[in-house]
């Protein structure tokens, strides 16, 4: 019988967990995250994503409830739900230290849920630009809002 219990299927809710994984578990995909990688983690607490950065094997992940001013290192900064603007500049900021620490640069992707998502990512676009982020990319999402995805460029080597 233990066998049975081995083989027997999960339960529906996890297969259709597994088919259509929410929003959140792509931010690593669409940010490339990889084995190098160090992963910091900004908003919303998400054991997801914690369990995501571990089957993508990087190196490291941490998460922040909030943005800090002080933030640890990172290769790519991934913020599960970014609702204000005043949430966008507050990630914008931590994420910019955190992967300007690092000379090679580094990855964002934020979620950016709902009606004001187009609004929010009008505005930051510009502050991402001067944070020296590029190849800027906005995706549609299927249940509403975007997900935003760009890179900060790398450090110019000190001479």
């Amino acid at each position: 019988m233990p066998v049975a219990a081995l083989a027997s299927p999960r339960p529906s809710h996890a297969r259709r967990s597994a088919a259509h994984p929410p929003p959140a578990a792509s931010l690593l995909d669409e940010a490339e995250a990889g084995p190098e990688d160090r992963v910091l983690i900004v908003g919303a607490a998400s054991v997801d994503l914690l369990c995501d950065a571990m089957r993508h094997g990087c190196r490291g992940a941490i998460e922040a409830v909030t943005p800090s001013m002080h933030p640890e290192p990172a290769d790519v900064v991934v913020a599960p739900r970014v609702a204000t603007e005043a949430e966008a500049v507050a990630v914008l900021t931590c994420a910019s230290r955190a992967l300007g620490q690092r000379p090679q640069g580094g990855r964002l992707a934020v979620l950016l849920p709902g009606a004001p998502a187009r609004g929010i990512a009008r505005v930051i676009t510009a502050r991402l630009h001067a944070l020296g982020f590029t190849r800027i990319r906005l995706r549609a999402l299927a249940e509403g809002g975007l997900m935003l995805v760009c890179r900060r460029a790398p450090t110019p080597a000190a001479s």
